[in-house]
């Protein structure tokens, strides 16, 4: 059935500047560390996603205006350059971390990367004027959010086959203002999340995955006061969903696939990113406007932040921060990556934040 569709709103909206609650701050016990090292300098002064490939130890960063994929090393330092991928956005590494999914929304089709030579391998067209944005890979099909405004729409490519099979509009035009955000979890195979990244307030829609098609379990709107989605994760068990609104200031967290609003995670203004480890961690980030942390580090249901990271000195007001999207984990859990901006530069910076993992015991 067709959804009536929603009048688009702004992303911070009405009701967020004047009636929702800005939470509870975290409280001060968590260890507080603004790295000495401000971080590498990228040429870029947009991003887009951001993948970590645990088998070469490399960190992949996207930019959509550029259209190219920076390569970095654990320790930040940029050591290569995927080029001509026109309106590269999300980054989904495969099972092996061998290679990276990425959609090219100029290019109206999904680059496929090796991770080892830092090379596109192919290029697999999604269909002229699909302009695919985002990607999530479930077993061997890779499900993409393409399209724009309220036409748009999932679709998906089998990777198992060859040529790799192309299908589109797996869920009524309408459901989503521009291609959703997407999520997927090894550990839960037959389920995708996705999110409305650009109208308020947000919806949430949860799928069973049967073959390359998609069969609906659950559609909410405005899921705990959410309003546009700025990031979606999933446990390390694939039942819970975290997500990133700036119209709520803090991370809640649902339960799938009834998507029940679970625990808190409580943060500070405009939470533009979320990240969960292999090993139970969860990375909450905010777009902080004054002097004070950027993300802080939960073991999974906890309600104190056992660490927060401040990214840079704040030189003063609005200064900048984290980026929309702009945290991962290292597949093993150990070390964090944040990709930092600031007013007072005309690039962004890749910070690392070794040793970000708390035993449970600790």
């Amino acid at each position: 059935m067709r959804r009536r569709r929603p009048h688009a709103r702004l992303l911070l909206t009405l009701t967020a500047l004047l009636g929702l609650s800005l939470g509870t701050a975290p409280t001060a016990t968590a260890a507080t560390t603004t790295p000495e090292d401000r971080g590498t300098a990228l040429p870029i002064a947009y991003h887009c996603d951001l993948a970590v490939d645990q088998l070469h130890q490399r960190v992949f960063i996207s930019d959509y205006n550029t259209g190219t994929v920076l390569v970095a090393d654990y320790q930040g330092r940029l050591i290569g350059t995927v080029k001509n991928l026109p309106g590269v956005c999300d980054l989904e590494l495969s099972a092996d971390s061998r290679t990276i999914y990425a959609p090219l929304a100029l290019g109206d089709a999904i680059s496929v990367i090796d991770t080892g030579t830092a090379k596109e391998r192919a290029r697999h067209s999604t269909g002229a004027g699909t302009v695919p944005f985002h990607v999530a890979l479930s077993g061997q099909t890779l499900f993409f959010g393409y399209g724009e405004d309220w036409e748009a729409s999932i679709g998906s490519l089998t990777l198992n086959t060859t040529p790799p099979r192309v299908r589109l509009g797996l869920v009524p035009e309408g459901d989503f203002n521009g291609a959703p955000l997407m999520v997927t979890s090894p550990a839960v195979p037959g389920r995708l999340v996705a999110g409305d990244q650009r109208t308020s307030p947000g919806s949430i829609g949860v799928y069973d995955v049967s073959g390359t098609g998609l069969v609906e379990r659950t559609w909410v709107r405005e899921p705990g006061g959410s309003s546009a989605f700025n990031d979606l994760a999933l446990s390390p068990d694939g039942k819970t969903l975290l997500t990133a609104s700036g119209g709520v200031y803090h991370h809640p967290s649902f339960r799938l696939p009834d998507m029940k609003e679970g625990h808190t995670y409580p943060s500070t203004t405009y939470p533009t990113a979320v990240a969960a480890s292999s090993r139970g961690d969860i990375a909450a980030g905010v777009d902080s406007t004054e002097p004070e942390p950027d993300i802080f580090l939960y073991r999974l249901g906890a309600s104190s932040p056992y660490r927060t990271v401040t990214l840079a000195p704040a030189t003063g007001y609005n200064n900048g921060g984290l980026r929309p999207r702009g945290i991962a984990w290292s597949p093993d859990g150990t070390r964090l990556f944040a990709i930092s901006e600031h007013n007072d530069e005309d690039h962004l910076r890749l910070v690392v934040v070794p040793s970000a993992h708390k035993p449970a015991s600790g």
